[in-house]
């Protein structure tokens, strides 16, 4: 039988595709507090401060007992998970806990994709292992111990997801993922890494000058609300992008277009008519002849019309 413990999302159980009845919220706590674990040693009284807090209930061991048993009954039609007593303790056994705990799966792909220098398949493995995410981590589960590992919970996905980006923008993928990055640098507006995202993003659209703006905006910010500068890191992103700036060309101005060509011939030589006349003798007295008609000068003063 497949069976598939959920943790990154509503606490449960499915057994072949089906969901398996656990019981009360404090019964799947327990489970929760046993998974995240699996299949390691948990004390009982480490189980009982998870699933209370500092102030249990007078019988908080019975109960424990009971909801034990109960998860027991409820597994027992599958033996790919069982929860075992041992000395001091409990441990959820299972098979292959990043097959069958999405927690675990997620840690694991994770791990595997840190591991690779090939960009293509990190990308991948980290879209697989956020893919595991159905909401908010623990749902429907509470307790102290339970909205401290749902916020330990979350910034291990938000690490994931910065690292997804990382090999996205390494891949020059930052068009497809200008949009959602704008979105985070709204919702995080002093996250420095998220920022450094967003403006390599930008810069990789070629939006240079809003790549500038974002960081101004966001120095600013950090010296009104903290009373500090940017980090090194993009404080050195930064100066990358200003020295990419400087060493672009500037797009080519148009040339304008100069004619170099002499004036058209006039359709028509007006005045001096007498004179083209003899021109005209003259030329016609030695054509066919060997002579040459030698003209040695045109005077007159200027704008007669000598030409």
């Amino acid at each position: 039988m497949a069976v598939r413990i959920r943790l990154l999302g509503e606490v449960g159980v499915q057994v072949d595709g089906r969901p398996v009845e656990l019981g009360p919220a404090k019964q799947r706590c327990v489970l929760a507090a046993l998974a995240v674990d699996a299949p390691r040693l948990v004390s009982g009284d480490r189980l009982v401060a998870r699933v209370w807090g500092a102030d249990p209930p007078r019988r908080g061991r019975e109960t424990l007992y009971s909801y034990i048993s109960r998860l027991r009954q409820a597994l027992s039609d599958t033996d790919a998970v069982e929860v075992v007593s041992r000395s001091g303790g409990y441990a959820l056994v299972v098979d292959e806990p990043a097959r069958v705990v999405d927690l675990h799966g997620f840690r694991d792909l994770c791990a595997r994709a840190r591991g690779q220098s090939d960009d293509p398949q990190a990308a991948r493995l980290l879209a697989e292992a956020l893919e595991l995410w159905h909401e908010q981590a623990l749902t429907g589960v509470s307790s102290e111990w339970v909205e401290a590992e749902r916020d330990r919970l979350e910034q291990e996905r938000a690490a994931a997801r910065h690292d997804l980006v990382d090999a996205r923008l390494r891949l020059g993928q930052g068009g497809n993922l200008v949009g959602e990055l704008a979105a985070w640098a709204a919702a995080h507006p002093l996250d420095e890494r998220v920022a450094g995202h967003y403006m390599l993003a930008l810069q990789q659209t070629g939006r240079i000058a809003d790549a500038l703006a974002h960081y101004r905006t966001l120095r600013e910010r950090l010296v009104e609300e903290l009373g500090t500068d940017p980090g090194a890191a993009l404080r050195d992103l930064h100066g990358r992008i200003l020295a990419a700036e400087s060493t672009t060309p500037a797009p080519e101005a148009t040339a304008p277009v100069v004619l170099h060509q002499l004036p058209a011939a006039p359709v028509l030589f007006t005045g001096r008519t007498a004179e083209l006349a003899e021109l005209d003798r003259v030329l016609s007295l030695t054509r066919g002849t060997a002579a040459v008609a030698m003209i040695s000068a045109i005077a007159g003063t200027g704008g007669v019309g000598k030409t």
